[in-house]
């Protein structure tokens, strides 16, 4: 099979329903690359999965068994439709609930398993899992888990598209799409305990645990900030390499300058205005940022500067 190109539009790509593509698309998604940096803004852990009868109220667990009824109720006075589902494993019962979700009697099927995750509650229907994520197992294939039993991530979403759209557009992609190669030397990202690219876009989508996620987006904020730093640098060498007026000046000039204010500088502001004026003596642009707290005496420093260069200029 070949790999799928980070390029690649999302309408050239098998499986993705075209009614999806609009959507996508409001989130700034048109090809593999756009989805693939479309990153989780949170998880949810459902990775613990648990017998049936081990739950206790409050748990926010995974149960997986077997579908053994499945029907829903619309309720006239409240105008809501309820879905409940039997839930069986080798040790007991549960009863799942859902409120409104009218395609979960077609995707539940009597008599095939399913794993099912949410939150244990009591009520009237009694102990219950409360509107849980739930998908069917494929127990011949031994399909991986992509919404319970797992590390699940939540995305940014649109009106159309949920997280568990996107999970399912996302997954195989990821299996399939071309190798990137890796731009940070090695020994920063050992230095700094990151992950490799490819490594970094499997964990951050499908982590094994909160650990790897978390390294996952470590690594990609540090990449943000290495390529702007790089991008920093490569600007400050093309402006080295422009010519500019060189503006000379004299000790004596300075000190008469600074005679005519009614303080005296600071060693910061003579430092600060030192460097300038050293940087505006070369035949090259300056390349400075002048920063400090407020009243910490930028204005006047950079005025001193400005005047030095309005007299050579005239």
């Amino acid at each position: 099979m070949a790999s799928i190109l980070l390029k690649a539009p999302l309408e050239e790509i098998p499986g993705i329903q075209k009614r999806f593509l609009p959507k996508l698309k409001r989130l700034g998604i048109k090809n593999v690359r756009d989805l693939l940096r479309h990153f989780p803004s949170r998880y949810e852990d459902w990775s613990e999965i648990s017998h049936i009868a081990e739950l206790q109220i409050g748990d926010e667990k995974t149960v997986q068994g077997l579908v053994q009824s499945v029907h829903s109720t619309f309720i006239p006075r409240r105008r809501i439709l309820v879905t409940e589902a039997t839930i069986a494993d080798e040790t007991g019962t549960i009863k799942a609930v859902w409120f409104n979700q009218p395609y979960v009697t077609q995707s539940l099927k009597e008599g095939r398993r399913v794993s099912i995750a949410g939150k244990v509650k009591e009520g009237k229907r009694g102990v219950h899992i409360s509107s849980p994520v739930h998908e069917m197992l494929d127990t011949r294939n031994g399909e991986a888990t992509r919404h319970t039993a797992r590390i699940v991530p939540v995305y940014p979403e649109t009106r159309g598209i949920t997280s568990r759209g996107i999970r399912f557009i996302l997954q195989p992609i990821l299996e399939s799409v071309e190798q990137i190669p890796e731009f940070i030397p090695e020994e920063i990202l050992k230095e700094l305990g990151l992950p490799e690219i490819n490594k970094a876009l499997h964990d951050i989508h499908l982590p094994e645990n909160i650990e790897d996620a978390e390294r996952a987006k470590k690594r990609f904020a540090f990449q943000d900030l290495f390529l702007l730093q790089l991008k920093n640098a490569t600007e400050k060498l093309i402006l080295q390499k422009q010519k500019a007026t060189a503006v000379k000046w004299t000790k004596a000039e300075l000190r008469g300058l600074l005679k005519e204010l009614p303080f005296k500088f600071t060693a910061s502001q003579e430092e600060a205005l030192a460097e300038i004026l050293e940087d505006i003596s070369e035949p090259h642009p300056m390349n400075r940022l002048l920063q400090g707290d407020v009243g910490s005496g930028k204005t006047i420093v950079a005025g001193i500067a400005a005047v030095i260069a309005a007299n050579k200029a005239n």
